[in-house]
């Protein structure tokens, strides 16, 4: 029987300068890893009897992430920080299990909002810019 890999205790990191990241707090949840498609590129021509097509490049496409507002939290204010002077910043998600998924994005929103009777959430959409990187933890 497969167990999967438990959500609780996943990472989102931001780089704030070089190698240093700082955690984003209140991460709530995740989607759209590896949600890209790639162009179809048409190299049908007039000896072909159908269709020929390739692969153009991948678009890694966004990624969007739900977090409780935490409006002093250092990682949601490096985010913040990092739309208003729309700078491709790298990512980082560590699954529980170390499974590490490591991208560059850019951050297009970062909405606040809220309902009766609960804390004020956030969601934001990170237009992916490169290749995605996937580092398997050892022993899975």
């Amino acid at each position: 029987m497969a167990t999967g890999i438990n959500t609780a205790k996943t990472k989102l990191e931001i780089n704030t300068s070089g190698s240093t990241y700082v955690q984003v707090k209140g991460f709530t949840d995740f989607s759209g890893m590896g949600g890209g498609s790639a162009a179809v590129i048409d190299t049908t021509d007039f000896d072909s009897d159908a269709k020929e097509k390739a692969m153009g490049l991948p678009d890694e496409g966004q990624v969007s992430v739900s977090l409780i507002f935490l409006p002093k939290d250092a990682g949601q204010a490096a985010m913040r920080a990092a739309r208003n002077t729309r700078a491709a910043t790298k990512f980082r998600v560590t699954l529980s299990d170390g499974t590490k998924y490591e991208f560059t994005a850019y951050v297009l929103t970062f909405e606040r909002g809220g309902n009766q009777d609960e804390v004020v959430k956030a969601t934001s959409n990170l237009e992916v810019t490169g290749a995605m990187t996937e580092t398997v933890a050892a022993g899975v």
